[in-house]
């Protein structure tokens, strides 16, 4: 029979793991159906099972049906095996959460620390045989994620305290690291076994800083560096129980406890996570609302400029379409009807083609100002387009909308406009407007309204320019 592959010690040998040896199996142990009805679990310093079965406890030899007996053994080893896979779950969610969001490392660091706790439940506890592997091959693994769970552990730590990594740990880290996978890769397995405990000697050498950077912590109240503490402590009582109970082989009424320690670390570390994750969301949150305003003040300038025209600092024609719209969509007050007139400057042409666009401009921007000192805070006034302007008046009956459009006429034209040349030349040039009104109808749209108006403009510009005509 092969047990496992594991090699036979000689008198004051070395084991050899790579060795397979066959033990011969007495026939009062083979029942009929050909199952062995016998096994025992051996452990202690020396592996020579002549010089230590008189020093195993009764409960540590295991006697009966071979079938039943490894039944149970596994059945007892489910919770660590559905412990293995949480943990694996949790390392596959914090790494896809860093790729999501790199500045998220405390999710990197914890699914290391996870993945490595997981490899290391699972092997450790034997479910190794569902896969196949072999012991040389375990025992590398189990050596590298206890590796990984110590050096993974410390940078996660350091991350949920928001402390800088010291330079001379990361030194030691990488050290570290390098002599498990020198001696990970190495061929014999002996050797590995043998420098094991040198590594546990090694990993002790990080314990001093870690204590300092969670009592530096816990002086100054951070309350992540006592859920820290507490968790690790109650880790430690649980695999105190668990050496205890194993060194000294005596009767307990629970199980091996430490597999739900590292669970509890994880389950520790993960709630600090999201605690900072949370915090960071909030820091998040402000900062996008603070950008949420600047661009809200943004949109809200550009809406401007592009509902306002630049060398008049009136409405252009979308400012100015967009808010008669709205004004013109509420009910109709027959007695006071909305006017619509649009004003367009007379000749503007030949005063560009005379004095230049530059004067042309300066009288636009003249025409506009005594528009808007003109009007009453509830009218609306905008360029329409080139030389022609439109206002809009509400709140007036017809008799005394005629007079206020009169009026505006007048004031046009009743003093020159004055401008600046080349050269600083100043000069004064007359200045008048042709005006067409509309009044809005109960059956009126914006459109119809704004046709009629224009057409209004264009039969005094036919009948002569410099005057006002209505059309109903």
């Amino acid at each position: 029979m092969k047990l496992g592959s594991i090699g036979q010690v000689e008198d004051g040998g070395v084991p050899d793991f790579r060795k397979v040896s066959v033990w011969r199996i007495p026939v009062e142990a083979i029942t009929t159906d050909g199952r062995l009805v016998i096994a025992i679990r051996v452990w202690g310093e020396s592996l020579r099972f002549s010089d230590n079965a008189a020093k195993f406890a009764p409960h540590s030899q295991l006697l009966g049906d071979y079938v039943a007996l490894k039944r149970e053994l596994r059945a007892s080893k489910l919770p660590a095996l559905f412990i293995a896979f949480v943990l694996f779950l949790f390392s596959l969610f914090s790494f896809y959460l860093y790729r999501r969001a790199h500045a998220l490392r405390n999710y990197f660091w914890f699914g290391v620390v996870t993945l490595s706790t997981s490899v290391f439940t699972f092997v450790f506890h034997d479910w190794r045989e569902l896969f196949g592997w072999s012991v040389q091959f375990s025992e590398r693994l189990l050596f590298l994620s206890f590796t990984a769970l110590v050096l993974g552990g410390q940078r996660l730590l350091w991350s949920l305290l928001v402390e800088p990594f010291p330079k001379w740990l990361t030194v030691y880290h990488l050290v570290t690291l390098g002599a498990s996978v020198v001696f990970v890769l190495q061929p014999s397995l002996s050797v590995l076994l043998g420098v094991r405990d040198v590594f546990w000697l090694v990993f002790s050498l990080s314990v001093p800083a870690v204590a300092t950077l969670l009592w530096q912590k816990l002086r100054a109240g951070v309350g992540e560096a006592k859920v820290v503490v507490v968790a690790v402590v109650l880790f430690l009582l649980l695999g105190w129980h668990d050496m205890v109970r194993e060194l000294f082989a005596y009767q307990s009424t629970w199980a091996v406890l430490y597999p739900y320690g590292f669970l509890m670390l994880a389950a520790t570390m993960a709630i600090l996570i999201a605690n900072r994750f949370g915090a960071q969301v909030e820091v998040l949150e402000a900062a996008v609302a603070v950008k949420l305003a600047e661009l809200e003040d943004i949109n809200s300038k550009l809406r401007s400029l592009s509902e306002r025209d630049s060398l008049t600092q009136l409405d252009n024609r979308r400012g100015l379409e967009d808010k008669a719209r709205s004004l013109l969509s509420r009910p109709v007050d027959v007695n006071k009807p909305v006017v619509v007139a649009l004003l367009d400057i007379d000749h503007f042409k030949l005063l560009n083609d005379q004095h230049g666009h530059q004067v042309g401009d300066q009288v636009l921007a003249e025409f506009a100002e005594r528009l808007r000192a003109f009007c009453r805070s509830h009218d609306l006034v905008g360029r329409w387009g080139g030389e022609e302007f439109m206002l809009i008046l509400e709140g007036l009956d017809r008799q005394a909308a005629r007079a206020r459009v009169q009026e505006l006429h007048t004031m046009i034209g009743s003093r020159p406009f004055y401008c600046e040349g080349e050269a600083a030349q100043t000069f004064y040039v007359d200045v008048t407007a042709t005006v067409g009104v509309a009044y809005y109808r109960s059956d009126d749209t914006f459109d119809s309204v704004i046709s009629r108006a224009d057409r209004a403009l264009y039969r005094g510009k036919e009948q002569g320019r410099n005057q006002v005509v209505y059309i109903d």
